[in-house]
């Protein structure tokens, strides 16, 4: 059998008495459990530790340099088992929090500031990707924790709903001519690579509906903009729409597809089981409205 850190503290409370049986006495087990413990280490190092006689045991030059550096081996465990209970009660060490970086901009400012205001042994990374790359990266134990929209469910995932958005067309107050759903003028401003845009294409289709031209952009809050400028209509959520009041976008109108969002948080419970990462879950959750 393989030796552990009990058959060391044994072997060098022997050391310090130089007596198996007082040894035992002081441990409080059983003089065969020491010397089972003794013949591992012997048995694992492939040398005598301990010369046996009538009067008590010696130290071999092997045995005490064991019971030397055992006692620097076990201060050193006791030291790094002390820290890690400290920090597994204590809010610090690093997260990682991974969010489409539009999620980011409408749910970041809401917790983030008093989460490290309020715990100054508290590191954060933040990674940016569309939310099911993050979702992926969350069951990978890449990302702590995501804020991810519309979440596969995963056996190995706790997924906690925050809030409901809706995707739909958006255009400025006052339109332009090309903020319209108009095959021969009209220009749609979108995000070709999200699956919310891929089933509002698909719906309009069906409704044989169109425009004449499509700007792909990977950034919402680039397209949120060129709609503000009067570019054409864009394809965006809700909280993106309406983040900066000063664009004045509206709905193109109330008729048209719409595709409901569900932003979630999602970790998984095997890997969130410190006070550090109950408290981040509870921040995001209380976070949001």
């Amino acid at each position: 059998m393989t030796p552990n850190f009990s058959d060391i503290t044994y072997f060098i409370e022997v050391a310090q008495c130089k007596n198996i049986s007082r040894a035992s006495e002081r441990l409080g087990i059983t003089q065969p459990s020491v010397s089972a413990a003794v013949k591992r280490l012997e048995d694992s190092l492939g040398t005598i530790l301990l010369i046996r006689s009538r009067s008590g045991v010696q130290l071999t030059k092997a045995g005490s340099e064991l019971a030397s550096k055992g006692r620097v081996l076990l201060q050193s465990w006791e030291q790094l088992s002390s820290e890690i209970k400290k920090r597994e009660n204590e809010v610090s060490g690093r997260y990682i929090i991974g969010c489409h970086p539009s999620v980011a901009l409408y749910s970041l400012p809401h917790f983030l500031p008093q989460l490290m205001q309020q715990h100054a042994n508290l590191e954060i990374e933040l990674t940016h990707d569309l939310s099911r790359k993050i979702t992926e990266q969350v069951i990978r134990y890449e990302v702590d924790f995501g804020v991810v929209v519309n979440p596969i469910e995963h056996p190995d995932l706790v997924i906690k709903p925050l809030c409901s958005d809706e995707v739909s067309f958006w255009v400025t107050k006052k339109s332009s001519s090309t903020q319209c759903l108009d095959p021969n003028k009209g220009i749609l401003i979108c995000d070709l690579n999200l699956n919310q845009v891929k089933k509002l294409l698909a719906d309009l289709k069906r409704r044989k509906m169109g425009v004449q031209r499509i700007v792909h952009s990977s950034n919402l809050e680039v397209i949120c903009d060129l709609t503000a400028s009067g570019l054409g209509v864009g394809i965006l959520p809700q909280r993106v729409a309406t983040r900066i009041p000063s664009h004045q976008l509206k709905r193109l109108t109330p008729d048209l597809p719409v595709f409901k969002d569900k932003i979630c948080l999602v970790y998984r419970a095997d890997a969130q089981k410190t006070h550090g990462g109950k408290v981040i879950a509870e921040a995001i959750k209380n976070s949001f409205f």
